[in-house]
């Protein structure tokens, strides 16, 4: 066990690269803090681990009943309930994954005080155990549906290249936990924000919507957003069975990759103070 001090001496040893080195060697720690993590949400459930599995069949049920029949929505002429429904859950089920993650990610330092500030422990990787951790929950809705897709023989080859996407969106939200984990120590307002944030997002990105639906007025708008363009390709993959376009792939690889980054500099940036202020 450390002392509050010497946490502190731990956070600001070494350069951002060597910190980012010492991230990556800590696969295993990772991988048993998610396996801890989801085993202690489960533990006490009527249900337990069948939740897993439960949670993403009651989202699948209730979007299908309230969109696709209740609400009879349309994403396109001559398109069908049942059409809609798929663009809808190809879309949904995404946004789901990041958003439960981002929410749970923020909150992974104040949460976890007694880790923080008492003993010598890598702090950083705590908002990637939360999006890991709630990633593989959501994962089971998106691999149902692909079962489904495969099965209604919307899906050819290019269903190889889904890892890789959501390789590409783990970064990005990765990269966005760090940052705002870190700004929630300081800003605790941050965590009020966030729904409201995520609300907002959610409208502005194509989820219960295609991006063609979008007026010309505010495409150039739209086209900023990040997540329109890993919808997209979660949509090409699922529903036109073919790969996203080259271009699409390097504006997510892109995104991905500096926002991963930015958000370990900006957490590796605030360690310094992240003791003192939780």
């Amino acid at each position: 066990m450390g002392t509050p001090g010497s946490m502190r001496t731990y956070n600001l040893t070494g350069s951002f690269s060597e910190s980012l080195r010492d991230f990556f060697r800590r696969g295993e720690m990772i991988g048993m803090l998610i396996v801890d993590d989801l085993r202690r949400q489960y533990t006490h459930s009527l249900l337990g681990s069948f939740w897993l599995l439960v949670k993403p069949l009651l989202l699948l049920g209730l979007y299908g009943v309230l969109f696709g029949m209740v609400f009879q929505s349309r994403s396109g002429p001559g398109q069908t309930s049942w059409e809609y429904l798929l663009v809808l859950l190809t879309g949904l089920l995404p946004w789901l994954i990041f958003a439960e993650a981002i929410s749970s990610a923020t909150s992974a330092i104040t949460a976890n005080v007694g880790l923080v500030t008492k003993i010598l422990f890598p702090i950083e990787i705590l908002p990637v155990v939360k999006v890991l951790g709630t990633t593989a929950s959501g994962l089971v809705g998106l691999l149902l549906l692909s079962i489904i897709l495969v099965s209604m023989q919307y899906v050819g080859w290019a269903l190889v290249l889904l890892p890789f996407l959501l390789a590409a969106q783990l970064a990005f939200m990765i990269g966005l936990a760090w940052t705002l984990s870190a700004i929630n120590v300081a800003v605790r307002d941050t965590n009020q924000i966030l729904p409201l944030a995520l609300m907002v997002w959610m409208f502005l990105s194509p989820v219960v919507y295609t991006k063609e639906m979008v007026p010309q007025a505010l495409a150039t708008v739209f086209s900023m957003n990040p997540m329109t363009y890993f919808l997209d390709g979660y949509r090409m993959i699922l529903l036109s069975g073919q790969p996203p376009a080259l271009s699409l792939w390097v504006i997510v690889l892109v995104v991905s990759a500096v926002t991963f980054l930015l958000g370990f500099g900006v957490f590796h940036r605030m360690r310094i103070i992240i003791a003192d202020l939780v």
